[in-house]
C-alpha cells in the first residue's frame, strides 16, 4: 500500500495543479470555438486580448466580427494602445506578414522588379473572410495617424484595401477602385466626397465604400496629401520597406498611382 501511495502522490499533485491552471486559465485559450466566450467580453478585454490569437486568422477574425456589432463608441474609447493591438492583430490576419520576405522573393523577377499585385494576391489566398468595421474606426482615429507606427497604418491601409477587393470580386473591382482614385485624385489632392460617389457609381456597397475610403484617408496622410491641418506622415513612410518589400510602393501599386 505504501508503495502505491509514493507512485500515487506525485500524479495527485500533477493533476492538481493541472486543474488549477484549467480553471485559472481565460476559457478562450482552449476553446476552438470562441464564439459564446466573447460574447460575453467587455470591448476593452477583447482589444486588450485579440493578440493572444494572432497565430489563428479564424479567430482573430471572429473577435473582429464581434466588435463590429459593437457601439463604435467604445472602440473609440480605447487606448492607443489597445487600437493599435487591434490593428496589428487585424493586419495579420488578412497579410500574413511574416510570410512576406519569402513570397516577395519568389515573385520578384531577375531584374529586380516586384510585381505587387501577385505577391499580395497570394499572400491573402488563405486568409478569412474579416468584418473591418473596428479598424476602420481605428485608422479614423487622429492620435493614431499621427503616433502610430508608419509600417503599421501602411500595412493596415492595405489591407483594407485588399480584404474590401476579394469581397467585392477581384480584378474588375480592383480596376474600378482604382479608377476612382484617379477621379478623385486632382492635383495631388485627395477629395473624399468625389471619391465615395465614384464607388457608389461603380457598383460597391455601402460597407466597401467605408472600407475604402478609410484605406484612401490613412494613405493621404501616409503619402503627405490629406490636407492642411491633418497628419503628415511622408517622411516616415518613405523610410519603410518590410523583407526589401516597398511599402510605399505597395500603396502607390494598390491605389494605381505611378511611383
Amino acid at each position: 500500500m505504501k508503495k502505491y501511495m509514493i507512485i500515487l502522490f506525485p500524479l495527485i499533485i500533477i493533476s492538481f495543479l493541472a486543474s488549477c491552471e484549467f480553471f485559472s486559465r481565460p476559457m478562450y485559450t482552449l476553446s476552438r470555438d470562441i464564439t459564446g466566450t466573447i460574447g460575453s467580453m467587455s470591448t476593452e478585454d477583447l482589444a486588450g486580448n485579440i493578440d493572444k490569437f494572432s497565430s489563428d486568422p479564424e479567430k482573430v477574425a471572429d473577435v473582429l466580427s464581434e466588435l463590429a456589432d459593437r457601439d463604435q463608441d467604445e472602440v473609440k474609447k480605447l487606448p492607443r494602445d489597445e487600437k493599435e493591438k487591434l490593428l496589428e492583430a487585424g493586419v495579420g490576419a488578412i497579410l500574413p506578414t511574416s510570410q512576406l520576405g519569402e513570397t516577395v522573393d519568389q515573385l520578384t523577377s531577375g531584374e529586380g522588379e516586384k510585381d505587387y499585385k501577385k505577391i499580395m494576391d497570394t499572400l491573402t489566398s488563405n486568409s478569412p473572410d474579416v468584418d473591418t468595421k473596428a479598424l476602420e474606426t481605428v485608422l479614423g482615429d487622429e492620435d493614431v495617424l499621427e503616433n502610430t507606427d508608419a509600417t503599421t497604418l501602411t500595412l493596415g491601409a492595405a489591407s483594407l484595401i485588399t480584404n474590401t477587393i476579394k469581397k467585392e470580386g477581384g480584378d474588375e473591382k480592383m480596376d474600378a477602385f482604382q479608377e476612382a482614385v484617379k477621379g478623385a485624385t486632382t492635383g495631388g489632392a485627395f477629395d473624399e466626397s468625389t471619391f465615395k460617389k465614384q464607388l457608389e457609381e461603380k457598383g460597391f456597397s455601402a460597407d466597401s465604400v467605408s472600407a475604402l475610403t478609410t484605406a484612401m484617408n490613412t494613405t493621404s496622410v501616409l503619402t503627405g496629401t490629406a490636407g492642411e491641418g491633418k497628419p503628415n506622415r511622408k517622411e516616415d513612410t518613405e523610410k519603410i520597406s518590410v523583407g526589401g518589400f516597398s511599402l510605399g510602393g505597395l500603396l502607390d501599386d494598390l491605389t494605381g498611382k505611378e511611383s
